[in-house]
């Protein structure tokens, strides 16, 4: 009969998550594990792992994306999108060799994540698509863009993974074929390709007409992150970033600086010393 009710008691507590009653997941543990593991470290070109089963799955890029994509920008105004590029080649062939050798910044364990970005372009340079009203060029479309990542990043480190970001790539696949200056990265992107403008659109709902543009003509490229895991037989003094991670932030104490230095200042003073000195 003991027996029998221990075993009872194991069934239980076996079902107690399917039933929905287990622990939950304790957010506030999440800052003190990622200060704690390191998962925030970057690998260093080199110390990729080349296993193919060590490369990032369809199934968890969908959930790293999920996370990713719920970032809030500014008025929602989503102009980011993203480009999965799996195959070793390709990516070598995108990131080129202005950080390294193109081997050692990609391997086939790896994916590049191409982030590209609307309302960067002007029309002058050749954007595409009228907006009817709305607002571009700005700063956010970088802005944005940084957050995004900055989530997909610590996304990735929940699932074990890890990332190097490339805000310079000079491949083969990425001229600068916008403006002498832009990279379009068109070469990944779809002819059907979209970008949705999300704050008009309520969550869960269907995309609303008029709220989605074509990615090609309108984005360029921003920075690309591979993505993987290092080295199995390295620990993570040897591949990650050694480099400090100072604590610039500070709670202001209340009290007004009394002469904050503005470059008009600044500049004044200079035209001054140089009138001086050119009537002597």
């Amino acid at each position: 009969m003991k027996k029998l009710s221990m075993l009872v008691l194991a069934l239980v507590l076996l079902a107690l998550p399917m039933l929905g009653l287990a622990e939950e997941f304790d957010p506030a543990g999440f800052i003190d594990w990622f200060n704690e593991s390191g998962n925030w470290m970057t690998v260093a070109n080199g110390h990729w792992s080349a296993n193919p089963a060590d490369q990032p799955t369809d199934e968890d890029l969908a959930k790293i994306f999920s996370a990713t994509t719920k970032q809030q920008n500014a008025v929602h105004w989503t102009p980011w999108y993203f480009v999965v590029v799996k195959d070793v080649e390709e990516q070598r062939k995108i990131l080129g060799d202005y950080w390294g050798d193109p081997a050692t910044l990609a391997t086939e364990g790896t994916v590049t994540v191409l982030c590209l970005a609307d309302q960067i372009l002007t029309a002058e340079e050749g954007h595409v698509s009228a907006y009817e009203g709305y607002y571009m060029p700005t700063k956010f479309a970088y802005y944005d863009s940084g957050l995004t990542c900055g989530l997909m990043g610590a996304a990735a480190a929940t699932l074990g993974y890890k990332t190097h970001y490339f805000g310079t790539i000079n491949g083969e696949y990425a001229p600068a074929d916008i403006a002498g200056k832009y990279q379009s990265l068109n070469r990944y992107v779809k002819e059907d390709a979209t970008r949705v403008w999300g704050f008009p659109n309520s969550y869960g709902a269907e995309t609303l007409e008029g709220t989605a543009y074509p990615v090609s003509g309108n984005c360029v490229f921003v920075c690309a992150i591979v993505m993987g895991k290092p080295a199995a037989e390295e620990t993570i003094e040897t591949w990650g970033t050694n480099h400090g991670r100072p604590g610039n932030w500070v709670i202001w104490d209340g009290v007004p600086n009394e002469k904050p230095v503005q470059l008009a200042e600044v500049t004044a003073e200079a035209d001054a010393t140089s009138a001086a000195t050119a009537a002597e």
